[in-house]
Order: structure tokens, then C-alpha cells, then sequence
């Protein structure tokens, strides 16, 4: 996609596009309830936003977990029609960096099943069992960062 940019939601104005974001793919396409998706937990997590020619077109949020050791990426989010044009590829590498820049040794997420080959490709593995996360089927995946990463691959 051309004109696109990864930016930190710094402002109010930039998280409450974070937010409308969030709203529209996750309370209006696949009915998470409003009060489970605004859970609080948003004054304590790093978000990014991607601007596709300066328009928000997707969001993601980063919480830093056990001494900043995990980065656990939660709320990935692109618009419909910005969809197959790899904003979220773009947003996930911006988040993997952003949680080794900012001491993490692992990334965590929580992938729907219908995305989860999506986080294969970025180097996520899955753990454990699918699960039920708000009315929609899920598998914990893991990714580790800076020489734990090179170790895997190595």
C-alpha cells in the first residue's frame, strides 16, 4: 500500500482513532461486546496506528507484561477496505520492534483461528489449545525477540 506510515498513538486524538478503529472491526463486524473490547486496560498499553495515505486504517496495542519481559500484542485491527493490502503485516513488524526496542524477550498474542497462518508467517508458534475468547475461537502463540529469536532460527 502505498503512503502507508506506523505511528504511536501518542495523543487523544490518535487513540480515539485507535479506538473508532477497534470499534467498527471488532464491536461492528464480529460482535464482541462493546464493554469487553474497551476493557480497561488501554491507559497501560502502547498502541500503534497505521495511516494509509493519513488516514487511520489500522491499530494494534502493545502491554508489556512480567518486568517488560513479554510484549503481549493484543487488538489487531485494519479497516475492510484497507484488508489484503499488508497493513497488518506492516503494524506487526512495527509492534515486534517496538517490544524489542523496549526490552521484551518473547511476544505474545492471542490469534483467531482464521488468522493464525498470518502469525505462522511472522514467526509465531502456537501453544496449547484453542480457546473461546469472546465468542470467538483462539490459540495462544508465541514469538521470541532479539538473540532469542536468532537462536530459533539458528
Amino acid at each position: 500500500m502505498t503512503g502507508l506510515e506506523i505511528v504511536r498513538a501518542d495523543t487523544p486524538e490518535q487513540l480515539e482513532h485507535a479506538l473508532t478503529i477497534r470499534r467498527a472491526v471488532f464491536v461492528g463486524e464480529q460482535g464482541v461486546s462493546e464493554a469487553q473490547e474497551i476493557d480497561g486496560l488501554d491507559d497501560e498499553a502502547l498502541h500503534l496506528i497505521a495511516l494509509a495515505d493519513a488516514r487511520p486504517v489500522g491499530t494494534l496495542r502493545i502491554r508489556f507484561l512480567k518486568d517488560r519481559r513479554i510484549a503481549k500484542i493484543e487488538r489487531v485491527a485494519v479497516v475492510r477496505s484497507a484488508r489484503g493490502r499488508q497493513v497488518g503485516q506492516a503494524l506487526m513488524v512495527a509492534a515486534l520492534d517496538h517490544a524489542e526496542a523496549g526490552g521484551a524477550t518473547e511476544a505474545r498474542l492471542h490469534a483467531q483461528i482464521t488468522v493464525q497462518d498470518f502469525y505462522g508467517r511472522l514467526g509465531f508458534s502456537a501453544v496449547g489449545p484453542e480457546f473461546d475468547e469472546d465468542g470467538i475461537r483462539h490459540i495462544a502463540m508465541r514469538r521470541p525477540l532479539g538473540d532469542a529469536a536468532l537462536r530459533a532460527l539458528g
